[in-house]
């Protein structure tokens, strides 16, 4: 087997659904959401199907894959630059803050399938957690309520909750103390 056969493309196989809904977000998300105040971003991403509360703060360079498999409870923060790939539904609790430059993704690919075939699975953020600045949440991941994700932590287990974890790839250190 060579390398040829390996990266054809036409090997790889990917169902594209809501493609005309996409693009149009797409667009939408790269020029007009950046410019909307606090309000109007909440009310689009909900014209696009999000489930938002409005006490929630997202920020205008978010950059969200799929508006209609997003969840957020109330009082969360979306900071600058978050990136939500969200090819599967990202759910996020009540209270939670996610930092500047943060990535959740709920998409990669099978390294043992030739065809490298796509695998998604959905993000869970328990309510009251925090991704700090940097850190990246993988697919068919469960942050746990209180959780604390350590900056440019790299996130592929399951977090307890009130656990604190850091590093790459993550790990848990200590539990959170809150009182």
């Amino acid at each position: 087997m060579n390398v040829e056969t390996i990266i054809r493309t036409d090997l790889y196989k990917e169902v594209r659904e809501h493609r005309l809904l996409r693009i149009c977000w797409a667009v939408f998300n790269k020029f007009a959401f950046p410019l909307l105040h606090n309000k109007l971003r909440i009310l689009v991403l909900r014209l696009f199907g999000a489930k938002i509360a409005e006490s929630c703060h997202v920020y205008g360079s978010v950059k969200v894959y799929a508006p209609w498999r997003l969840t957020l409870g109330s009082w969360v923060c979306i900071g600058p630059r978050v990136e939500i790939y969200n090819k599967a539904d990202v759910r996020i609790g009540s209270h939670v803050v996610v930092s500047q430059d943060a990535y959740l993704c709920t998409a990669s690919h099978d390294v043992n399938s030739l065809r490298m075939d796509l695998v998604i699975a959905s993000v869970t953020i328990g309510s009251n957690a925090w991704l700090a600045a940097k850190s990246a949440v993988l697919p068919g991941v469960t942050v746990g309520e209180g959780a604390v994700v350590g900056a440019c932590a790299v996130v592929a287990k399951d977090v307890p909750p009130w656990s604190v974890a850091v590093g790459n790839p993550a790990a848990v250190v200590r539990c959170r103390r809150v009182g």
